[in-house]
């Protein structure tokens, strides 16, 4: 493995702050939650990640992840993955646990030769139920919050950039009105009946109308749900 410095970014996960990044050793890595005497080697703080909730494991030069049969699951490229059944690790995937909850994003490439800039999608590749993702012209800088398009800077701000990476973690998927507000506005005071954030639709509708213009012509891609949400959609 020389000149590869494996790692996973922290987009999401208390008590990590977003961008943090924690090195892989060529070993096995439990990620989890600490209770009692188990102490994994990555702890979230979420009570929804079970104390032993997934394994990443190095062998044959290879990375995989394995679900341990946690009860909210793990995810690869929003796919859900079957407990206990390995699954390989690409440069660039990005891991779920617990719907979202846990957010990480997998490297396994040189890091002058990556830079810590992962694409949406990458060229034409297969996903793990054996369909295929189109290339995208937009590319993601996780651990800067950066986006980029045709390789140019885009300048996002406040919420927007929240906006594009609930958007992003969820690719093709749509996600609903509630999931926005609980993920953009998490500071806003929560409806005493719903416990969602109160934000209005129309202030949900005025981010996604100034994200589509700042993406310009590529914004048609964040594409309506009718009386559900949005979806980041690259087939189009």
């Amino acid at each position: 493995m020389k000149g590869c410095k494996p790692f996973v970014i922290v987009v999401t996960g208390e008590p990590y702050e977003s961008g943090s990044r924690i090195y892989l050793p060529f070993k096995e890595f439990l990620l989890g939650r600490s209770w009692g005497t188990i102490r994994p080697d990555v702890s979230f703080a979420s009570q929804y990640i079970s104390r032993k909730h997934a394994l990443i494991n190095y062998e044959n030069c290879q990375f995989t992840i394995t679900d341990l049969g946690s009860k909210h699951g793990t995810q690869i490229n929003n796919y859900d993955l079957v407990p206990y059944r390995p699954v390989l690790l690409k440069h660039g995937d990005q891991i779920g646990l617990a719907k979202g909850t846990v957010v990480l994003s997998f490297n396994n490439a040189d890091e002058s030769e990556s830079g810590d800039t992962v694409e949406f999608t990458g060229s034409v590749s297969e996903n793990p139920t054996g369909g295929a993702e189109l290339a995208s012209p937009i590319v993601v800088n996780i651990q800067r919050r950066e986006v980029l398009v045709d390789g140019k800077p885009v300048p996002l701000f406040g919420k927007e950039i929240e906006l594009i990476m609930l958007l992003y973690q969820n690719r093709n998927k749509a996600v609903s009105y509630d999931e926005i507000r609980k993920k953009v506005w998490p500071e806003r005071p929560a409806n005493l009946t719903t416990g969602v954030p109160d934000v209005g639709n129309d202030e949900i509708n005025a981010l996604v109308y100034r994200l589509r213009k700042r993406l310009d012509k590529y914004g048609r891609q964040i594409v309506t749900i009718p009386r559900y949400g949005y979806m980041l959609d690259f087939y189009r």
